[in-house]
């Protein structure tokens, strides 16, 4: 672990809430549990509940919330407005000093390890990456509080990245703002490929829904061995990939495998996907407050024998991806407290 990551462990190892790197249970104070815990029910709370009132508003008086709402609204939303699929909406006060971000990343004691190549790789002019991240969790409730704490050592790149996300999540009114204001485009292909042109970075959870489904509490599993559209991203357009490992993730939520194989088929039909998890108090919209540090590793440039065709070329970067999310959490297992865990790529 390099010297800056030390520092940024040990700022808070003296303060009341002792989170040493050995700990992955994190013991907030009880205002921050409070704060925390209200910031992120407050958040997706307040999403289920704008959407209940169109719901009931739209059966009650459907021609003042249909006609007067949601057809202009959707309207704009899909062949209008359409953000996703182009540059964005980003808000940068938004991302970085919003109350309630602020208030989720104390309870989460969330915390960014830098691999010592970025903060210089970031100063030069036309860098670009892609972020790998790991695991998506039950919750990806890390990615829109990290978003904001990349300024800290990469600013250059904060302003211009990109986050892909599901194409639902700008189809739900509310969703759809904070998606859009948190730095999120549409995670389609061709979406990619032209930010990718115009000189964006780009961050990536490449297990999405079907990683998020396969999640089990307290095991580290990431589904990778089938997914290579990242890795294809970043050879036709020569950009580096960040690996990125992120440390507690995996137990914010208890798992279920209640009907797993009916929700992994309702996912594969529907692209809807059910994750039976539950949080702080068995909550359904609040994660357990386990001390969080999201590793980012030295960016990844492909190296190739001669004579590859480009699915061998795929797959020995692929290939040497693998290797590389492995030894970053190989490396900084044991100092956070991982150290009887393994890695389960699937």
């Amino acid at each position: 672990m390099s010297s800056n990551a030390e520092k940024k462990l040990e700022k808070r190892d003296g303060s009341t809430t002792t989170t040493t790197p050995g700990n992955k249970i994190y013991a907030p104070s009880s205002s921050e549990l409070l704060a925390g815990a209200a910031a992120l029910s407050f958040l997706l709370g307040l999403v289920i509940a704008i959407n209940l009132l169109i719901l009931v508003g739209a059966y009650y008086f459907p021609r003042i919330v249909v006609l007067g709402f949601l057809i202009p609204y959707t309207t704009y939303a899909l062949f209008i407005g359409k953000q996703e699929q182009n540059d964005g909406a980003p808000w940068d006060a938004f991302r970085r000093n919003n109350v309630l971000f602020t208030a989720a990343r104390r309870y989460l004691n969330l915390k960014l390890v830098w691999d010592k190549e970025l903060p210089v790789a970031d100063k030069k002019e036309g860098v670009q990456f892609i972020f790998a991240v790991f695991p998506h969790g039950s919750n990806s409730d890390f990615r829109i509080l990290m978003d904001g704490m990349l300024h800290d050592e990469m600013p250059n790149t904060f302003h211009r990245l990109r986050s892909l996300a599901a194409s639902v999540l700008f189809r739900i009114p509310a969703i759809r703002e904070i998606s859009l204001w948190s730095n999120c485009v549409d995670a389609s292909r061709s979406v990619a490929e032209r930010l990718l042109k115009r000189g964006r970075s780009l961050m990536i959870l490449p297990g999405g829904q079907a990683e998020q489904m396969r999640t089990i509490f307290g095991r580290e599993r990431i589904y990778l061995n089938r997914r290579k559209g990242f890795i294809r991203l970043a050879i036709n357009h020569n950009v580096p990939i960040i690996p990125v490992y992120v440390f507690g993730c995996s137990d914010y939520y208890k798992t279920s495998n209640f009907a797993l194989n009916f929700r992994l088929s309702l996912l594969k039909n529907t692209g809807i996907a059910i994750p039976l998890a539950f949080g702080w108090g068995g909550h359904l919209l609040c994660p357990r407050p386990v001390d969080t540090t999201v590793v980012l590793g030295a960016p990844l440039r492909f190296k190739f024998e001669d004579g590859l065709s480009e699915v061998e070329r795929v797959d020995a970067a692929h290939g040497q991806f693998c290797d590389a999310i492995r030894a970053l959490f190989d490396k900084h297992k044991g100092p956070l407290g991982y150290g009887e865990r393994e890695l389960e790529i699937i």
